[in-house]
């Protein structure tokens, strides 16, 4: 007799009632290989698995020191950043609010207010709203040290909110799709933004104006 069962995939350590996100349990998406790499991982199930959004963040804000999704070029030990980026997927959403002041406020850790510009660019829906939120990051240059694949070096978090908004993957982790900011600006959601070199050439230009003017 055929065993039925054959072929059959079980996805484990899916968020519990929670709302889907993008149609999808918040756990999915995150690529299956990534995630069962991280929840064999002997790190996972001795301590993330088990912790709560308190403590996730803050062993973000205490032992937190590198962004990116493995720490090795042969893809299988996964970051610290990974293992709590899926813990909070598992864990039910997180007030808008608080993360836009994890991501926004003067609260010092870096890699903390990097973690959580990730959780929004994956668990937010709507475009406008990531839009808002990350561009406030695109003039923060603190320097971050993330592992790309093949060797560690310096980022700035500005580079990765701009990476967060244009590109279609982040180290190797695909995101969900973002409406382009054009169509936004089109259809009056948002307003152009200025460049920061344009910004800085009108008022350099104000400048040399008023000094004409003395």
């Amino acid at each position: 007799m055929e065993d039925r069962n054959v072929g059959i995939t079980i996805d484990r350590g899916l968020a519990k009632g929670v709302k889907r996100v993008h149609g999808l349990n918040p756990v999915l998406l995150v690529e299956k290989i990534l995630r069962e790499r991280i929840q064999d991982s002997q790190q996972w199930m001795a301590r993330v698995s088990n912790m709560s959004f308190w403590d996730v963040l803050r062993e973000a804000c205490l032992n937190l020191t590198l962004v990116g999704t493995y720490i090795n070029t042969g893809k299988t030990r996964v970051s610290l950043f990974m293992m709590l980026l899926l813990r909070l997927l598992q864990l039910p959403k997180i007030d808008d609010d608080i993360v836009e002041w994890l991501v926004t406020g003067d609260h010092g850790y870096k890699y903390a207010t990097v973690l959580f510009m990730v959780y929004a660019r994956i668990m937010w829906e709507d475009s406008k709203s990531i839009y808002l939120l990350l561009e406030q990051k695109l003039d923060d240059y603190r320097k971050i040290k993330v592992f790309n694949g093949m060797k560690f070096e310096l980022t700035t978090i500005d580079q990765i909110a701009d990476d967060l908004l244009i590109c279609k993957s982040f180290f190797g982790m695909s995101l969900p799709k973002l409406i382009n900011r054009w169509i936004l600006e089109d259809s009056g959601d948002l307003e152009e933004r200025e460049s920061k070199l344009a910004e800085e050439f009108e008022k350099q230009l104000e400048e040399a104006e008023s000094d004409d003017n003395l």
